[in-house]
């Protein structure tokens, strides 16, 4: 499987540490792409849920997708399944994970400064 990936920077690096510390993860031992709404619906801390929604949103209007959160747990440790905690997340946009959306990636790139590489998953 292929994602289009977005390259952190400084704030998604923020946002995704928020995110991994408050989201109480109901996926197991696979690989998941979940929505804003999935996500700020499973943090308790009202304060941090707005953080999340207004941080996110921003992240969409900058790139100018829709911005979804990829939770890889195939290889998750013993304690974070105790925890719940997710062990892998990335931001992705929803674009065609091959060498046609080259462009749409490209101007993304010129437009935010945010690179987006395709990666592989193994399921």
């Amino acid at each position: 499987m292929y994602k289009s990936i977005l390259v952190e920077n400084r704030q998604m690096r923020l946002l995704l540490s928020v995110i991994k510390s408050h989201y109480i993860s109901d996926n197991h031992n696979r690989i998941q792409e979940v929505n804003m709404i999935h996500v700020v619906n499973r943090i308790n801390d009202e304060t941090i849920r707005n953080y999340v929604i207004d941080c996110w949103y921003n992240l969409q209007r900058k790139v100018g997708y829709e911005v979804t959160l990829l939770e890889d747990n195939s290889k998750k440790s013993i304690i974070n399944k105790l925890y719940k905690r997710s062990s892998s997340l990335s931001f992705v946009i929803k674009t065609k994970p091959d060498q046609s959306s080259y462009e749409i990636h490209k101007s993304i790139k010129r437009i935010s400064n945010i690179d987006v590489i395709i990666k592989e998953f193994k399921i």
